[in-house]
């Protein structure tokens, strides 16, 4: 077995210093230059365990997902059995445990320890800084060494989780954050362990009724332990409180999802009057689904984050594939549960649909094509370009590419040849200049072009002649259609047709620019077909597992 390369070690130590998360610590690490061949390929091991969440195989099987992640090569799991037990940091320490369990290296109990004690230290130490992100990060931390601790039976652990969940409740109880979010995932965490929490329940229903989710979240806790007597009470609030929301809401689809739950769970719990008063709302409601805002206002920590990533990038290519690296939880019912990032939630798109014509209420499943669902997801098409422009904007400052380099940046040899790539790249640059209809109209056909080279091997991109019909070539609309097929993610797929070629509820960008239906596109529309481009090539060029291939 290999040693530990004290340059790899120094420089994860550092890279994970101020860092905020474990893709910022791998941008950082990755760009890090650590000398030696075998210096490099335990580096490289490291980002990818940063990059990769503990136990997502288990999650996507208990999902019922069909590909569930591949697990780690055996040579990346002998490197991270070296570091783990030699880092200063508490979380990464236990984040190489957890993975290391997940891989069934070694000794279980040695790895199970090494994670739950990991993660209760970094809680610690992450609520003795004046970090703003500290209270969810602390919270999750306790989370994932309660679920640790009690599934692996380690007593003494459990013990320590719950002492320290229920200290840090009863600081966000006492202090003046609004940290509601935070709190419920303790208070969880404390069920989860078999803890008493009606009075903390209780008091966070009261102290924290700003946020519908997370009042909701309390009062069902309290409802969890709260005798048979009591749980008339807690429904009666549990409707008043979805009934107040609707009252508040500031737009109409939000009224209409509000007052949909509020009867819905009427009715469950037994509330005919409620349910009534629901009901007489929602007829007294038109359905505005017309109403979904397509602006969005993105926090000051969101764009400082994606110029950070721009900024850590050793070269301008690199910089390129970062704008695409995880774009569409959008295009999900609901993000995961446990997803880092500060657009977690933002996105969530509401599943419950009424009847027009009357309170009749059905909940569509996951893969409907609801018209709300699409809006939102449309909706959050742009708030992504918003972000990716922030991005591109921020590697024209950095780099100053002109077209030359552009193109040496996109080319490939297959997909995108050179002069190909000069032409995408002019795109780029007019967009820069922000020239946005001679951007958009350059680069739409490349996008088209890059599509059907990557799909070539895998499906029929040209049909020959029979009979009457002539043949031809495949169109955009089909093409994105066939994605899945070749193995690329159902999500890029209709998030692209969305943008480029869905005439009814989508953008339709590709045919409402080229067949001149529309005037100048806005800049985050452009940006948004500047980024699909990138986004298949970064397949082409290796940035992406290709369809067929484990990473």
């Amino acid at each position: 077995m290999s040693q530990i390369e004290p340059s790899v070690l120094t420089a994860l130590t550092t890279a994970a210093k101020d860092a905020v998360s474990n893709p910022a610590t791998a941008l950082t690490l990755k760009a890090t230059d650590v000398g030696s061949d075998t210096a490099i390929a335990h580096r490289d091991a490291l980002v990818t365990a940063l990059y990769r969440r503990p136990s997502e195989a288990a999650k996507a099987r208990k999902k019922g997902q069909a590909t569930p992640p591949a697990p780690p090569a055996p040579a990346q799991v002998e490197i991270w059995s070296l570091y783990a037990d030699h880092l200063d940091a508490p979380f990464l320490r236990g984040h190489l445990h957890h993975l290391l369990l997940d891989a069934g290296h070694g000794r279980r109990p040695d790895h199970v320890r090494g994670a739950a004690a990991g993660y209760l230290d970094a809680a610690q130490l992450l609520l003795a800084a004046e970090d703003g992100h500290r209270w969810p990060r602390a919270a999750q931390c306790m989370k994932r060494a309660g679920e640790l601790s009690l599934k692996f039976k380690q007593t003494d652990l459990r013990e320590r989780a719950a002492k320290d969940a229920r200290a840090l409740a009863e600081r966000l109880l006492a202090g003046t954050e609004d940290e509601g979010r935070s709190l419920l995932v303790v208070l969880e965490t404390l069920q989860t362990l078999g803890c008493d929490v009606a009075d903390l329940a209780e008091r966070a229903a009261s102290l924290f009724a700003r946020d519908v989710e997370v009042r909701l979240g309390f009062l069902e806790a309290l409802r969890k332990v709260a005798p048979p007597s009591r749980h008339a009470e807690i429904d009666t609030v549990v409707v008043h409180t979805l009934l107040d929301a609707a009252d508040t809401a500031d737009a109409g689809n939000r009224r209409l999802y509000f007052l949909t739950q509020a009867a819905t769970e009427a009715n469950k719990r037994g509330l005919p009057d409620l349910r009534a008063r629901a009901e007489m709302a929602l007829q007294q409601t038109t359905p505005e689904w017309t109403s979904v805002r397509t602006g969005g206002t993105i926090p000051p920590a969101v764009v400082a984050w994606q110029q950070a990533q721009v900024d850590a990038a050793p070269d301008l290519r690199t910089a390129l594939w970062l704008t695409v690296e995880d774009i569409h939880p959008v295009m999900r019912a609901q993000a995961e549960a446990e997803a880092d990032g500060a657009l977690e939630g933002l996105l969530r798109i509401p599943r419950s649909r009424i009847n027009p014509a009357g309170p009749v209420f059905v909940r569509p499943p996951v893969e409907a094509d609801d018209d709300l669902a699409v809006a939102m997801q449309v909706r959050g098409l742009g708030l992504f370009g918003i972000l990716t422009a922030i991005q591109l904007d921020r590697i024209h400052e950095r780099f100053r590419p002109d077209e030359s380099e552009m193109t040496a940046a996109l080319a490939h040899e297959t997909v995108l040849p050179e002069p190909r790539a000069r032409t995408l790249a002019q795109a780029f640059c007019y967009y820069w200049l922000e020239e946005f209809d001679a951007a958009a109209c350059v680069a739409l056909p490349q996008v088209e072009q890059i599509l059907r080279q990557l799909l070539r091997p895998q499906v029929p991109v040209i049909s020959v002649a029979r009979g009457q019909s002539p043949g031809g070539v495949g169109l955009m609309g089909g093409l994105l259609q066939s994605m899945p097929k070749a193995g690329y993610p159902a999500d890029w797929s209709k998030a692209l047709e969305l943008l480029l070629v869905d005439p009814d509820r989508g953008m339709n960008l590709r045919n409402d620019i080229l067949h001149g239906l529309t005037g100048t596109p806005p800049k985050h529309h452009v940006a948004l077909i500047l980024q699909a481009a990138l986004y298949l090539l970064s397949h082409a060029h290796g940035q992406r597992t290709p369809p067929g291939t484990t990473p």
